[in-house]
């Protein structure tokens, strides 16, 4: 089973990929809304993770799964991780995570994908975001006929990945957003919220938690791009997966 998360459509695109033929994928968000966190694999069985990394770490809906998580069996785990620029620590945190619900991550990838991260820079124009897909696609491809061998590579690092979590903290909160006047009050964002942090109220969206993913669902997933936040977006690109548009 793939056990994945996504905001935008990478992840969720990669873990589809990445799967074998009936192979379950399982949505870390409604898992961790549900409180699904208890698993049973058969011998010779497999898990992966599939994610973004957000400021070089995990992000919060993936550490909350896992620190949760219950895995009856020996599975053979993976993670691939889709980042937008740089390769992070985030593979060492997550093999630390693992390691204490008694879980061996035995290999980890990286795999570049177009960025999402609409609050701090503008995202790839159609071309650049063609190229990356494209890029994406053979190293999937090329992923999944390697993992169907179950390789073992050491998975180090993780103390950056920790120390960038009060970044991360930081950069989540939800008070900078708002809804424009060309708001239609039709409560996707609502819906398409992992953390649940918005409610809709009169016909329109409010941001009722303090902090929240920044999964850049709401933003980015608006039919009318009628979300802002604060003055850092207004006129930007917003980049959603071709698979969810």
């Amino acid at each position: 089973m793939i056990f994945y998360f996504t905001g935008t459509g990478n992840s969720l695109a990669a873990a589809k990929a990445l799967a074998e033929e009936q192979e379950p994928l399982i949505n870390l968000a409604d898992a961790n809304r549900e409180k699904a966190y208890r698993y049973t694999v058969e011998k010779g069985g497999r898990i992966g993770f599939v994610f973004p990394e957000y400021c070089s770490t995990l992000c919060k809906p993936v550490l909350e799964f896992v620190r949760n998580l219950e895995v009856k069996g020996n599975p053979y785990c993976f993670a691939v991780i889709t980042c937008g620029g740089v390769i992070s620590f985030a593979a060492g945190m997550l093999r630390h995570e693992l390691a204490q619900r008694g879980i061996r991550l035995c290999y980890a990838a990286f795999v570049r994908m177009p960025n999402n991260a609409v609050f701090y820079s503008e995202t790839p124009d159609d071309s650049k975001q063609t190229r990356l897909l494209g890029k994406a696609d053979i190293k999937l491809a090329a992923l999944k006929e390697k993992l169907k061998a179950h390789p073992v590579r050491a998975v180090r690092g993780g103390l950056l990945a920790e120390k960038s979590q009060p970044i991360l903290i930081k950069s989540s909160k939800t008070a900078p957003f708002r809804a424009e006047a060309s708001c239609t009050g039709c409560g996707a964002c609502a819906k398409r919220c992992p953390e649940q942090a918005i409610r809709m109220e009169n016909g329109k969206p409010v941001w009722v938690k303090d902090s929240c993913a920044i999964c850049m669902a709401c933003i980015s997933r608006c039919p009318v791009g009628a979300i802002e936040y604060g003055d850092k977006t207004a006129g930007r690109r917003r980049y959603v997966h071709p698979s969810l548009r």
